[in-house]
Parts: structure tokens; sequence; C-alpha cells
């Protein structure tokens, strides 16, 4: 097919290109379902960009793990055009073969006065702008008005335009560090509280839809990234197959449920390379009188040495865990993978903070593993001032409450991104820490190149650690906890 250049490809050559990419990313797409899905294009609005998804997804997918893959490559092959301003340009974006996007004046998320800059400047009164209007679309349930509030934090905090080489998660965190997404859940609370009855569905309802708009911020990002980039370049990068190479702070929700399914086995396997590591550790330094004693039987000659038996010990493990912003998932997984590792331990103190600090080794007991995020979140001490992660405080108040109880035998584990928000450090705090403990690891669930970049401080703690982790997925996760314990 020869397409004119001053013509846009038509829907079917990009629906037989996002195909064809499909094939190359392994998603079994058979020429039938191909058909299948051009004849239902023929009964939805293709200017729908969401129902233009949904029947591609539900003829062509087969199966969970493939959605991944079709998500990342449905951005690259029909990517939102810029002048799709407005509502509906963000709420249903335009799939391409239809690209009309008209939209009021005020509503678009680029091109206008407030949607301006990459988030560097003005940051406070447009993030609680945007925080009041967020959390009144999630208690009307406007679907529409989310999509546009995803599109326009975006554009305004992201700075995709202004870095264009960072990656997919750095913007995201860039937007969720200027919108503050925790408060949406202490709001919600509070208005739970005051309606009374029914106050528990409302809470778990909103949960849901901010669990809803973070996935809508995630889409929005591939779709600036796409735009942005060649569309072959650039697809291999946004998604894996392998649940072990999987991203913690990348996952969306179907891969975080196979994540969390997985625990339980993972942990089984960690058991016996761990059991199996600490019996070959079982022969000691050679005792050379034992040895010799052994050698007269055989005229002197040391056929069977002796060695002293080392006496076998489980760590005292003790994990301080940020749950702040976008690394929560990461904590969430780790701490339950370590509860599930308690038969190999010797004990499990777990910590979270974000600006306080609190123990929720018990809310890990009664949740059989699994970190109840809502509870920890409506405890006091985990966000005791303005709810910003604050690493110099929550050092200083863990040594202050819990550092007597460290001791030689204990291995602490802080988990975060080291992003103080440009606070204090408080490196002697953590010294002091170090100092009363057997070992002092720091896994961070950022990729290492990001490390220091923003109000990342992560060189300052690490000269304290005994070793530094970068633990992004599965894979070095396992590696991590095999050398630790």
């Amino acid at each position: 097919m020869t397409t004119r250049s001053n013509r846009p490809p038509s829907l079917e050559a990009r629906l037989l290109d996002f195909v064809r990419r499909l094939r190359g990313a392994r998603v079994p797409v058979s020429t039938v379902e191909v058909l299948d899905a051009i004849a239902c294009l023929r009964h939805v609005d293709l200017g729908e960009r969401g129902q233009f998804r949904s029947v591609l997804a539900a003829t062509m997918v087969k199966r969970a793990t493939d959605r991944a893959p079709f998500d990342a490559l449905f951005e690259v092959c029909f990517p939102v055009m810029p002048s799709q301003g407005g509502a509906r340009g963000h709420a249903e974006g335009g799939a391409g073969p239809r690209g009309d996007g008209a939209g009021a004046p005020g509503e678009g998320a680029a091109g206008g006065p407030d949607g301006a800059g990459d988030g560097d400047g003005d940051r406070a009164a447009p993030g609680a702008e945007l925080l009041a209007a967020l959390l009144d679309a999630l208690r009307h349930g406007d679907e529409a008005a989310l999509r546009a509030l995803a599109g326009l934090a975006v554009e305004r905090f992201s700075g995709v335009e202004a870095q264009p080489t960072s990656s997919e998660r750095y913007y995201l965190y860039r937007v969720l560090r200027q919108l503050e997404l925790y408060r949406l859940v202490q709001l919600a609370m509070a208005a739970a509280a005051e309606d009374g009855d029914g106050a528990a569905q409302d809470r778990e309802r909103l949960t849901e839809q901010v669990d809803r708009f973070r996935r809508l911020l995630a889409e929005q990002v591939r779709q600036r990234m796409a735009g942005r980039e060649a569309a072959g370049d650039g697809a291999a990068d946004l998604f894996t197959d392998q649940l072990d190479e999987v991203d913690f702070l990348r996952a969306n929700t179907s891969q975080r449920r196979e994540l969390r399914d997985a625990v339980r086995p993972l942990a089984r396997k960690l058991a016996a390379r761990v059991a199996a590591k600490r019996r070959r550790r079982r022969r000691g330094r050679l005792d050379v009188r034992r040895t010799v004693r052994r050698s007269l039987s055989t005229g002197g000659v040391p056929v069977d040495p002796a060695f002293r038996a080392p006496r076998a010990s489980k760590p005292d493990l003790w994990v301080l865990a940020d749950v702040s912003g976008s690394v929560v998932e990461f904590a969430e997984f780790t701490l339950s993978l370590l509860h599930a590792l308690d038969a190999e331990l010797a004990r499990l103190r777990a910590f979270a903070f974000v600006d306080g600090i609190d123990e929720v080794t018990d809310l890990l007991d009664d949740g059989a593993g699994r970190l109840d995020l809502r509870s920890t979140f409506a405890r006091a001490k985990v966000v005791d001032a303005d709810g910003h992660s604050d690493y110099g405080a929550v050092f200083e108040r863990f040594l202050d409450r819990y550092g007597g109880d460290v001791g030689p035998r204990s291995t602490v584990l802080v988990m975060g991104d080291a992003r103080g928000n440009y606070r204090d450090p408080g490196l002697a705090a953590l010294r002091a820490i170090r100092a009363r403990a057997r070992r002092l690891y720091w896994l961070n669930p950022e990729p290492r190149a990001e490390w220091d970049g923003f109000d990342s401080v992560m060189s300052l703690y690490a000269p304290t650690c005994d070793r530094v982790f970068e633990v992004r997925n599965l894979r070095q996760l396992t590696e991590c906890v095999v050398e630790i314990t």
C-alpha cells in the first residue's frame, strides 16, 4: 500500500501495523480475530477512543499477561493528537480514525496559560486546585472529568517535553509528587465519617477510584511519550513478558495481582535457597589439632581434614518501609514477601513511615502477611505533619523510640527512594542506627540511573550502608533477599 506523504495513514493501515507489532511482541492474534475486530468496529463510534480500545482488546487479547503489551502498543500506534484539547479530548482522546476532538476553551490540558510549563514553577496553587477538582470528580464518578484532569496534571507536572530522555516512571513520579494523592484518602475518610452510614462503602469506592486515576495518569504519560518517540523505537521499552522482570512501580492492576499471588510460592523457593545457603556455611575454619590427629591413621597425610562447626544464626530483621507516593506498591509487596519468610528469620519487625513512623508488625500478622494500606494511612504516626517524605525526622524518631532494641544481632533494611523533599537527610541518626546494628542495607525501587536526580540524596546515604540494592523487579528482589539472609 502506497501512502502519500501529505496524508496520515488510513485506519486500516494503522490497524494492520498494530497487529504486526502485537505479533512481534508474542501476542497471538489470528487473521480471524482481525476480521472480527473490523466487523465489530462498524458498530461503535470510532471517535470514542475508549470504545475503540475496548473493541480491539475484546477481540484480540485472550490472556491477562497480554494486556500490558496491548496497552503499550495501542498508545504507540493510536496516539492522542495534540490538537485534541478539552474534556472530550482527554476523556476519549480520539482513536485516530476520527480526530475532531474540539473542546471548550480553558478545558484542555495543553496550549492554554494554565497548562504551560513543566511543573517546576507555581506548583502549590495548581496542585491544590487540581486536588479539589479531582475530589469532586471522584465523589460524582465523572469519568470524563477524571480523564481531563489526568491529562491536565500530566501536561503541567510531568515534564515530558522538557526532559524527553527520562523514563515513564520518572514522569509519573513528578505528577504524583505534585498531586499528593494520599490526601485524597484522608479527605475521603473525613467525608465518609461525616456521612455516618455507608462510610466504609464510600471509602472503599473512593479508594478504588483513586487507583483508577493513577492508571489514567500512567496512560496519559505513555500517550505523550509515544507521541514524541518513533513507533518502532519506543514500543519495546513499554512492556515486558516475564513476571520476574515487571517493574514494581510500573505494574498495572493485573500484574500487581499476579505479583501478590506469587508471594507464597516465591517465599517457599527463597526459604529453600536460604536454607541451602546456610547449610553450605556449616563448615567453618580448619581445626588443625583434630586434622593432625586424624592424619596419624594415614601416615601423617591429612586425608580427612576436620573443620570447626560455626554456629548457625538466623537474621534478626528490622524493616523501615517508605509508604509514600509511588513507592507504596513496592513496600506492600516486599513486606508481604519478608513476612512469608518468617521461618528463616529469627525475628521480623516492620515499620512504615512517611514523615512519621509506626510499627506495623501486628498489621502484617493480622492481614496474613499483607499490609492494609488504608489502615496504615489512618495511623497518625505514619503521616505525622504535612504528609511529605521526611527521612531525617523518621530516622531520628526511630532512633529515639526503638533504637534501644537494635543490637549486634539486628539487620536493618531501609526500603525507599531516598527522596526527602530537600529536607535534612538525618545522616547522624542513620549512622547511629548503623553503629548499633550488625548490618544496614538499603533497597531502592528506582532505576540506579535516576538516583540523586531531583530531590533524591541516595549518594549521601550509601556510604553509611553496608550495601545498597537496586530492587525494581522480582528477580532483583530475589537476589537481594538471598544475599542479606
